[in-house]
């Protein structure tokens, strides 16, 4: 591959996990909500319409570092969990964005506050160096005891630390010490508003109870089983907890910029700012009770998948229209003049995004009847949890197809995508022809990755495989961030 030249800019990715779009500034959130981005966006670009490819951590972020969509990584579900995922990143090597940019001469490094992203699930794939950080501090959350009730309850009322940031941002201030010159790709991801939505004082500015409260409230609705009971029909929040979710994910969003304020003033003092592009940008969204959902599950609204994406140059993204995660590692690619790369031809189609949403559990598994019994689910819950979906949208038109079913959205007139229109209708001839479109660019998507994607049928074998190489503390350490971010 051709390399880049001793000009080419350094790179800074910062993915803000499950930040939705609407809540920063240049994409409608109030004035002041966050004024780093927004001062980011006047000087560079925020674009309007990005979509993620899927509605979870792991599809997405795989699609961001190998410009292929779900269907084609085969990584819509991770079965076995972060270790589930490495053969499969690994097989793809030199698709890896980081990969790509260490051939065309950048020192590439990763640090990362989720337990998905890490070396373990093979996103180290391709970087120099990748670091973890792994907070502890929330880990009682699913704890049954009393005692860990009242530790929990405690670290509410005090409120004193955060889901990594803070050591994120020492850790890139001794990765400017150890710099040697050159271009850098650095890559990070923050965790701060992923649930449960506690950041730390003066941020977390309720009063001493609404703290005990918040914390309560996320042990009880926050679960993985609690927020799966939410989406499927079978569970309610309070409106009160509700409010306070939504006031407490604002205020994370705030910590996040102050964090981004911070990193971008070092890389000024180390004098690396104005020769560095800097990307903001969020892996996918996250419903805080409209249409009565919470978290990140069973759904492909476009709370989930339009994500903001804001950069400190007003060149990095090409093309018109919808524009996809799957199309960041060729347009990085372009962008430092990397020639013959992997990533052509595999990006959005004609303006169009689409994003996949892969069933959780098929029709037939026990769970299924066992949830049926258990939560009473009606048929729009077991559709949910045993139904494959795609959408594609061009910003403004979005087709959802859900099963057998085709629904149309018009997200200018219909932004929370609560009046459907019948895809079989009488639809003008200039709309029908959009739905054409849409409907092409879907399928195509589908056949693509389908077609494409390697026989990975030893998925649990290879998984227990990767798994037996990690220590027991590696293991409970992991497992006690997936408790703490509810996906167990």
């Amino acid at each position: 591959m051709h390399r880049a030249g001793t000009d080419a800019p350094n790179i800074l990715l910062v993915v803000m996990d499950t930040a939705r779009a609407d809540a920063f500034e240049p994409y409608g959130a109030p004035s002041g909500a966050t004024p780093t981005v927004a001062q980011l966006a006047s000087i560079g670009h925020a674009y309007r319409d990005v979509f993620s490819t899927a509605n979870w951590t792991v599809p997405a972020h795989a699609s961001l570092f190998t410009g292929l969509h779900p269907s084609t990584t085969g990584l819509g579900q991770a079965a076995g969990g972060p270790f589930g995922c490495r053969h499969r990143l690994e097989a793809l090597k030199t698709r890896m964005l980081p990969e790509v940019l260490r051939n065309a001469g950048y020192a590439t490094a990763g640090v990362s506050t989720n337990m998905w992203i890490t070396n373990h699930s093979g996103f180290a794939t391709g970087f120099d160096r990748f670091e973890v950080v792994r907070p502890e501090h929330r880990a009682r959350i699913n704890g049954g005891r009393l005692r860990d009730r009242l530790l929990w309850d405690l670290d509410a009322v005090r409120a004193v630390q955060d889901d990594g940031a803070a050591d994120v941002a020492r850790v890139l201030k001794r990765w400017l010490e150890e710099s040697r010159g050159g271009s850098f790709f650095w890559f990070v991801n923050l965790t701060e508003c992923h649930s449960p939505y506690l950041p730390p004082r003066p941020y977390n500015d309720l009063a001493i109870w609404d703290r005990i409260r918040a914390g309560e409230e996320s042990r009880r609705h926050l679960t993985l089983s609690e927020i799966w009971k939410v989406c499927l029909g079978a569970g309610v929040i309070p409106a009160g907890a509700l409010a306070r979710m939504r006031h407490l994910y604002t205020r994370s969003i705030r910590y996040m910029d102050d964090w981004l304020a911070r990193v971008l003033d070092l890389l000024d003092r180390e004098g690396v700012l104005e020769e560095t592009v800097v990307i903001v940008t969020s892996d996918h969204g996250e419903n805080l009770g409209e249409s009565d959902l919470i978290g990140h599950a069973f759904s492909l609204d476009d709370r989930l998948i339009r994500v903001p994406f804001i950069t400190s140059h007003n060149d990095v993204l090409g093309g018109v229209g919808a524009q996809s995660l799957a199309d960041v590692p060729g347009a990085l690619a372009n962008l430092i003049g990397a020639r013959d790369h992997p990533y052509d031809g595999a990006s959005s189609t004609s303006g169009i995004a689409v994003a996949e949403l892969e069933r959780l559990l098929e029709p037939s598994d026990p769970r299924v009847e066992k949830a049926c019994d258990e939560w009473q689910l009606n048929e729009i819950g077991l559709s949910r949890l045993t139904t494959s979906a795609w959408c594609a949208t061009d910003g403004r038109y979005k087709l959802v197809h859900n099963g057998s079913e085709e629904t149309l959205y018009d997200l200018a007139d219909d932004p929370l995508e609560l009046e459907p229109m019948a895809v079989s209708g009488s639809l003008s001839a200039a709309l029908s022809a959009v739905v054409a479109d849409l409907h092409r660019a879907g399928e195509e998507t589908l056949r693509r990755g389908l077609d494409d994607l390697e026989d990975m049928s030893a998925d649990s074998k290879r998984a227990r495989s990767a798994a037996s190489e990690v220590s027991a503390e590696e293991l409970e350490a992991i497992e006690s961030q997936m408790r703490r971010l509810g996906y167990l």
